[in-house]
């Protein structure tokens, strides 16, 4: 009696898992595949993702990624091989993420090499830097220039001690202060279970086929 219950859950278990191997979407307009690990949030069902690998498809139909502090970035690819995500900020300047910038208690984290820490200072227009300051265009306007520093070196006898100091921004690579269309790689953990959906599935399929022997 005990083993039929446990074969009855078995094939329950079975059944609401195993609908997740066709769980297969998208955001339309040419945007990336979205399967197991992820999910559009609202669209698919719990079991197509796991918890945090949760997309959501904006009005122009983008993939997006929200960040737990709240940071919307435009996703453009998703490799499952290597567990790689790519990245665009929706308007084009991520600097002005300031320290919100984070990908926080997620799954997720920053793959591109070189992260520096960087200082900000808001400057006089149209006046040379002859320091190594970065000149940010995305955040310049016609009355100031913005200007990065990364955040060790001294400016103690530099040209910026005229300017004012912004904020820091902490584990930027240095693309993303210049590009404006710059792509942003993060990686993902993996879940516990496996690297791909069918091995997860399998996974807990043996767990559970465990279980029973087990019991029964």
């Amino acid at each position: 009696m005990v083993a039929c219950l446990f074969y009855v859950l078995f094939v329950v278990f079975v059944a609401g898992h195993g609908a997740g191997l066709n769980c297969t979407g998208s955001c339309g307009n040419g945007g990336p595949d979205i399967r197991f690990r992820f999910r559009i949030k609202g669209k698919q069902p719990d079991h197509c993702g796991y918890l945090g690998f949760d997309l959501s498809c904006s009005d122009d139909n983008s993939t997006v990624l929200e960040l737990p502090t709240g940071v919307r970035l435009h996703i453009e690819e998703i490799d499952y091989r290597f567990r790689l995500i790519y990245a665009r900020d929706p308007l084009g300047c991520f600097p002005r993420k300031r320290l919100n910038f984070s990908l926080g208690a997620s799954h997720f984290q920053i793959k591109n090499d070189w992260l520096h820490d960087w200082t900000f200072f808001n400057c006089s227009p149209n006046e040379k830097r002859f320091t190594y300051s970065v000149k940010i265009p995305c955040l310049s306007a016609f009355n100031h220039d913005v200007y990065a520093v990364e955040s060790y070196d001294t400016i103690s006898d530099s040209d910026l001690l005229s300017c004012t100091k912004m904020y820091n921004i902490h584990g930027f690579p240095y693309g993303m202060l210049r590009e404006e269309n710059y792509r942003l790689t993060i990686s993902w953990f993996n879940p516990t279970c496996g690297s791909s959906e069918a091995e997860c599935y399998g996974f807990l399929k043996h767990s559970v086929r465990r279980k029973l022997l087990i019991t029964g």
